[in-house]
């Protein structure tokens, strides 16, 4: 019985750490994003990206970088208000408006990870994105 316990709390602390996990990845998006920059980003040789491949890349990830940092801090200021309205404020009206500008952002932010999957997909041969697809376990 002590046995048995003992794997039931393991299990729920794994699938606790699990849905941590899970949250942490789409705090800033709608949908849990296509990461595919990493990716390419450490099996780049294995890709074999030309010179001008990796410039274009190089460049759009900078692009990218000074759109979503901003974006970024926008929802966690934002998150940590809608938290503490939610708590405190018998405003609904207010919370709503909050949710709903959240939501946009979040979108916004959902909006440039499809943007860098057409990104690439443009910049790499067929051949290339699909060893990157397989590489990212798609």
């Amino acid at each position: 019985m002590r046995k048995f316990l003992l794997g039931l709390l393991t299990l729920g602390v794994f699938s606790l750490s699990l849905s941590a996990q899970r949250l942490c990845e789409t705090h800033y998006y709608i949908v849990e994003p296509v990461k595919l920059m990493p990716v390419l980003l450490k099996h780049y040789k294995e890709l074999g990206l030309s010179p001008e491949q990796r410039l274009k890349i190089k460049e759009e990830i900078r692009f990218l970088k000074e759109k979503i940092l901003p974006l970024n801090r926008a929802i966690d200021k934002l998150s940590k208000k809608v938290r503490e309205d939610m708590l405190h404020s018998d405003n609904r009206l207010l919370v709503e408006g909050e949710l709903r500008i959240l939501a946009n952002l979040k979108v916004e932010k959902s909006l440039y990870n499809y943007k860098c999957i057409r990104f690439l997909k443009e910049t790499l041969t067929e051949e290339q994105f699909k060893k990157l697809l397989e590489l990212a376990g798609y």
